[in-house]
């Protein structure tokens, strides 16, 4: 059963009645204090205060560690049930004694530390706040090599060769070609089944099966007075030459 401080130089540990103070940084005991039972529980204070739990009672030792103290800083006695743990709130001039019939708090003066660090740890910090901490805790542990841009070597960067570029644009090209074309057969084939079945496409289908049946009668008769007005012309073009060679001399120039 050990507690350590918040700056992890002084240790309280006890199972034998008493409670004995030790100096990591020596190794040895600094000095002990007594208790009626085997202590169950301990804890410290981020301002230093012992806090030690033993049967249905709980003390309260100030300036504990560093130095001997005389008497105990403050005593509380549960009205039931066995002393299980305590533990001090941080930030907060607050024990609290769980035991076996449920939790209950004292209040003990200068136990917490008034003066937080926001960047170690902020008690009213919100959600992104807690994301960006740890975000910023782990930047702070990589290298800056890693996170910075050495601006010496923009300058060395290697491009790759034209031909590879060239080949690269054109698979995306091809690729984006592809893309259109399948998107634009998607489109297709949904203006197809548009309005497949309503009246007005009935009635347009009916109207072109109807053009269809006479395309090639109009086609014909098209033709035939193409030919027709093509003989009319050549008949025409014939007589005009013949009047002409008939014609007297003097007036052949009215037929040129």
């Amino acid at each position: 059963l050990a507690a350590a401080s918040p700056r992890a130089r002084h240790l309280a540990a006890g199972v034998d009645s008493q409670v004995k103070v030790w100096d990591l940084r020596m190794v040895r005991p600094l000095h002990a204090y007594f208790s009626h039972s085997p202590a169950t529980s301990l804890d410290v204070s981020q301002r230093g205060m012992l806090a030690v739990g033993y049967g249905r009672k709980a003390q309260v030792w100030r300036d504990a560690l560093a130095t001997k103290a005389v008497a105990p800083y403050m005593s509380h006695m549960l009205s039931g049930g066995t002393l299980q743990d305590c533990q001090f709130c941080p930030f907060e001039d607050v024990l609290g004694l769980g035991h076996a019939t449920g939790l209950t708090t004292i209040l003990v003066p200068g136990a917490g530390e008034p003066n937080y660090d926001s960047f170690v740890s902020n008690p009213f910090q919100s959600r992104r706040e807690r994301r960006e901490q740890e975000v910023h805790q782990l930047l702070d542990k990589l290298q800056p090599e890693t996170i910075v841009l050495d601006p010496d070597s923009i300058g060395r960067v290697r491009q790759e060769p034209k031909d590879v570029q060239k080949e690269r644009q054109e698979q995306q090209a091809e690729a984006n070609r592809a893309r259109r074309r399948q998107q634009d057969d998607k489109n297709d084939a949904k203006t197809r089944m548009k309005g497949k079945n309503r009246p007005s496409k009935k009635h347009r289908k009916k109207q072109m099966n109807v053009i269809e049946e006479k395309k090639p009668e109009m086609l014909k008769r098209l033709a035939d007075e193409e030919r027709r007005k093509f003989e009319a012309e050549a008949r025409a073009r014939e007589a005009r030459q013949a009047a002409a060679q008939s014609a007297p001399r003097a007036l052949s120039r009215f037929y040129q």
